[in-house]
């Protein structure tokens, strides 16, 4: 259970981090994006600091990810790098591209079985 906002915060910029790294993106790129300071990323990042509502906007679309899944505090973060780079490539081919995929898994899937 979250006790206070110093530990949502923490919550959060492990979050952010995650994501920014699953993008790709380094803090310098993703404060580009935003519109802020590499600084501020780092401070969100550490849980020194935590952004303003218009800058938590930003920050979902910068990393190309649902607000939400920013305080989704309780799914195991993402540690396997080919896990990694294969969320990052899917996310980049468009909905045609992703069916072809699925489906293609799903045959590699049920062969194994």
């Amino acid at each position: 259970m979250i006790r206070d906002f110093k530990e949502i915060k923490k919550r959060f910029g492990i979050k952010v981090r995650e994501y920014r790294k699953l993008a790709a993106l380094t803090q310098e790129q993703l404060a580009e994006k935003v519109g802020c300071s590499w600084q501020t990323i780092s401070g969100i990042e550490t849980g020194y600091s935590f952004p303003s509502s218009k800058n938590l906007f930003k920050l979902s679309t910068a990393l190309n990810m649902p607000l939400v899944y920013l305080f989704n505090f309780y799914s195991p973060q993402i540690d396997n790098e080919n896990e990694t780079k294969l969320i990052n490539i899917f996310k980049q081919l468009n909905k045609e591209e992703q069916r072809l995929i699925l489906k293609m898994l799903q045959g590699i899937q049920e062969k194994d079985c």
